[in-house]
């Protein structure tokens, strides 16, 4: 895969017509679309800390960049890819587009969790259920945690006053 600087979209559009007339699916983990959303996230992430650093200097903060790091992330339209985010000296970027510590990079896939939770499924079926439908491995734990942070607001609504009918 080309780095940010050299992407080159003609050569990219070439490997992915050959790759949709070779079988290859569009979307998924090995689909033809993966490199353009690492292509896209990575530069606007770099855009990103760019304004910032230019932010920091402005302000007389000595800040400035300090590489990068990888981390994997999970989408539904392309699968699983690895990303690069740019680092700053201080520790004050804070990505908008992909925030740190986020492995998933929907909030559909985060919906579609909620839902089943609604419907009654266990973490285990959800996680079946994820790995069928979107050839996504989704741990049990990281479903808990995206189900845990609507508890409160199911608890209350089950507990809320009902109105006479």
């Amino acid at each position: 895969m080309a780095t940010l600087e050299d992407f080159d979209f003609e050569s990219f559009k070439k490997e992915a017509i050959a790759g949709l007339y070779s079988g290859k699916k569009m979307t998924g983990t090995d689909g033809v679309l993966a490199p353009m959303m690492k292509h896209f996230l990575e530069s606007k992430m770099t855009g990103e800390l760019e304004h910032h650093i230019a932010e920091s200097k402005l302000a007389g903060q000595p800040n400035r960049k300090n590489g990068k790091s990888k981390k994997t992330v999970r989408s539904l339209n392309s699968g699983e890819f690895e990303l690069e985010t740019g680092r700053d000296r201080l520790s004050t970027f804070e990505p908008k587009v992909v925030p740190k510590r986020q492995l998933i990079i929907t909030e559909e896939l985060e919906g579609n969790i909620l839902s089943m939770y609604a419907m009654g499924m266990s973490t285990r079926a959800m996680r079946d259920y994820m790995l069928e439908m979107y050839a996504m491995e989704i741990s049990p734990a990281e479903i808990s945690r995206i189900t845990d942070s609507v508890l409160p607001a199911v608890q209350e609504w089950r507990n809320r006053p009902l109105e006479a009918v």
